[in-house]
């Protein structure tokens, strides 16, 4: 039994639901025994996935649902829970525990992966910074090899007698786990390059920036609206704000990251009418979709006032919101 709960969209395949469906999609290597998946709609990962085994022998795919909404359980069912293979894809944020069972840990610590066990640590190779990292711990002989973003390292392990429960992003990890899978099979190392690449391959897609970002955010400063008489003979203005981004609801920018300052042109006059910017104070909350200025020509080529100061790392962009 393979039984999943994620709030958010999670695809899960393994050998109760066969291979997945064609097109893009990871793992690309086929028959895992198990593969939680937290990107393939778009969602930013998860923060925790637990793997144990059952004694209840169900088969049965069954949802429910956890108080975290960021959390995937996978449940196995006994004379399946033996892999050889173990593949995680994720992002780190800071030092911590990636993955643990049995009794060795897979840690990141000062942008490089360690294996630990019993107050032990050995260094196994250099992660990518503010990037997709790929892991994958493949049984040869009792020992892991290591292979960390497609290279193998020299360093290997006694692959621990227990190896169940598993736990892949514990209660203090930061950042994302995007996919945990599990094999019966030593895979090969042509094998282990084919599901990297598939990886890579659904988190650029997933991960690529949209259009436009929805987002929520407090306004810093602002510059007054202006009278028609200052901006004649143009009868429309777009008018800088500056905005702290709250929450970024919906889409991404890499360039965007929740807690940092934007400058955001809106709308001021329109065909010689104020807008409703007018009466807008420090403080005010806000929910708009914004893209780049430079994205469309013809808002680059607005009149535009902007008495802020002059912050030459300062992002800009223009609220499209659809009218209501």
């Amino acid at each position: 039994m393979i039984s999943f709960t994620l709030a958010a969209s999670l695809v899960l395949y393994g050998f109760s639901q066969g291979n997945p469906a064609p097109g893009p999609h990871w793992p690309l290597v086929p028959d895992p025994l198990f593969a939680v998946n937290g990107i393939a709609h778009g969602e930013a990962g998860l923060q925790h996935v637990s793997v144990a085994v059952r004694n209840d022998g169900a088969t049965v795919v069954k949802p429910a649902e956890l108080k975290d909404p960021t959390s995937s359980e996978v449940t196995l069912p006994p004379g399946l829970s033996r892999w050889r293979t173990i593949e995680v894809m994720f992002t780190s944020a800071a030092d911590g525990t990636l993955l643990s069972f049995g009794d060795l840990s897979v840690a990141v610590k000062q942008g490089r992966l360690w294996f630990a066990r019993n107050g032990h640590m050995w260094d196994i190779a250099p992660l990518k910074a503010d990037s997709l990292n790929d892991v994958q711990l493949v049984t040869h002989l009792d020992s892991y090899l290591a292979y960390v973003n497609g290279q193998r390292s020299a360093q290997t392990i006694t692959v621990p007698a227990a190896i169940v429960p598993m736990q892949v992003g514990l209660d203090t990890w930061k950042g994302s786990v995007i996919g945990v899978c599990g094999y019966a099979k030593e895979l090969s190392e042509d094998e282990v390059v084919a599901n990297l690449h598939a990886g890579q391959a659904v988190a650029k897609a997933v991960y690529a920036d949209t259009k436009t970002v929805t987002i929520e955010a407090e306004l810093g400063a602002f510059t007054a609206v202006p009278e028609l008489s200052q901006i004649a003979p143009y009868r429309s203005a777009l008018v800088a704000e500056e905005y702290k981004i709250l929450r970024i609801s919906k889409g991404r920018m890499a360039a965007l990251k929740e807690g940092m300052k934007v400058r955001i042109f809106r709308w001021g006059l329109k065909a010689g009418d104020k807008t409703d910017i007018a009466k807008i104070k420090t403080g005010d909350k806000a929910t708009m979709v914004i893209q780049p200025l430079s994205a469309d020509p013809k808002y680059e080529k607005e009149f535009q006032v902007d008495t802020l100061d002059g912050d030459i790392s300062a992002l800009y962009f223009v609220d499209v919101t659809p009218a209501p």
